[in-house]
């Protein structure tokens, strides 16, 4: 029951009490007025007191119903009462529903990626335990062949060492060999003449052996030099590590925010990237074609490759950035399809090298010393 069918009753109600009333009253004037006259019938004066005995009984029946009425008005205001704050605790239930199921939407948005870097780390641990057996192999193989490669150099400094004997003991003119080949003697002596080809072999392939060892020491010194850039802040620096195959996330961040909403865009981006990096680290995708210039053989990109065109229609900026990671693979580690760390010089957009890196750390222990002694001068 609303505010108008209270006031609708209430003037029903109303109207009813007032046309008792009058009614009442013309009763009793009507039986006084006949009392008075004398001239009342007694028919007329006992039906006239029925009536007034009628009215009584329904007045103080109407009193009743008065007094109930009222009872029932209170309560139904506070019925109404109790219906509003229902309506508005609902109202709150319903936006704490609402909360909850953004929340819900929301944790399972991050149930979802925490999923999906989880997947992504099993399979780098995957890679990187395959890629540990393949150096491991590897570096069997490489100590095998520098071993053969000393035992050959042993054998062949050994062959120089008598060489140079017979040559420092045994120097003839040429009237002296050509007399000992007339007396019979010459062939040994002619036989046993160092050629000059021993020699040039000799000397190209002591070249070969310190060139390798060359090579494998500065390697080790890369990769030692890459640990140390790894665990250092270099946010600023000039030369940071760079994770050569691995994909740039920016561009996919920029797609991802004009397409999808804020809460949900970096998500996106994030999966979408990911797709595209276990893509390009599959061995089996090989979107190359060979073609020949000048009688060589160049490897060129496929234009008809499918994945190629799929990856086009995302946008230049995500395609180009696909691109560049794919070909650092296939320079840095072509047969693992896996990201390798590098030491980069972001100022040239280059491979740092050793002496870069190590007259920058130079100065980092530099700054490092000169910030010590000035926290600490009684020190020096």
């Amino acid at each position: 029951m609303n505010l108008n069918d209270e006031l609708m009753l209430d003037s029903h109600t109303n109207c009813f009490l007032m046309n008792l009333g009058a009614t009442y009253s013309f009763a009793h004037c009507f039986a006084g007025c006949s009392m008075a006259s004398g001239h009342a019938l007694p028919e007329l004066d006992q039906g006239l007191a029925r009536l007034v005995s009628s009215l009584d009984c329904d007045m103080a029946i109407q009193t009743g119903v008065m007094k109930q009425y009222g009872k029932i008005n209170d309560t139904v205001k506070d019925l109404l009462a109790q219906k509003v704050k229902i309506s508005q605790e609902k109202q709150e239930v319903e936006r704490l529903q609402q909360e909850i199921s953004n929340k819900n939407k929301e944790l399972t948005l991050e149930i979802e990626k925490l999923r999906h870097a989880n997947q992504e780390l099993i399979c780098e641990n995957n890679r990187l335990s395959v890629k540990d057996e393949m150096l491991s192999h590897e570096n069997k193989e490489l100590t095998l062949e520098l071993e053969k490669l000393k035992e050959t150099l042993d054998e062949r400094e050994s062959v120089k060492g008598k060489v140079h004997f017979i040559c420092s003991n045994g120097v003839q003119t040429r009237s002296m060999r050509n007399r000992n080949v007339q007396e019979g003697y010459g062939g040994s002596m002619v036989a046993s003449e160092p050629k000059e080809e021993n020699f040039t072999e000799v000397i190209s392939n002591r070249i070969i052996a310190e060139d390798y060892e060359r090579k494998r020491e500065l390697t080790e010194i890369r990769k030692k030099l890459i640990e140390v850039f790894a665990n250092m802040d270099h946010c600023r620096q000039t030369i940071r590590i760079k994770m050569m195959g691995q994909i740039d996330i920016k561009p996919f961040l920029d797609v991802a925010h004009r397409e999808h909403p804020t809460h949900i865009s970096k998500f996106e981006a994030a999966k979408n990237c990911s797709s595209w990096q276990l893509k390009i680290q599959n061995p089996l995708w090989h979107p190359y074609k060979n073609i020949s210039e000048d009688g060589s053989l160049e490897e060129v990109l496929n234009d008809n490759d499918e994945t190629l065109k799929q990856l086009k229609e995302s946008g230049e900026t995500i395609y180009d950035a696909v691109i560049e990671a794919l070909k650092e693979m296939n320079e840095y580690n072509m047969s693992g399809r896996s990201v390798v760390p590098e030491l980069w010089n972001y100022r040239e957009g280059r491979k740092a090298t050793v002496v870069e890196c190590i007259n920058l750390l130079a100065k980092k222990v530099k700054e490092h010393n000169c910030k010590k002694r000035k926290a600490n001068p009684s020190a020096i």
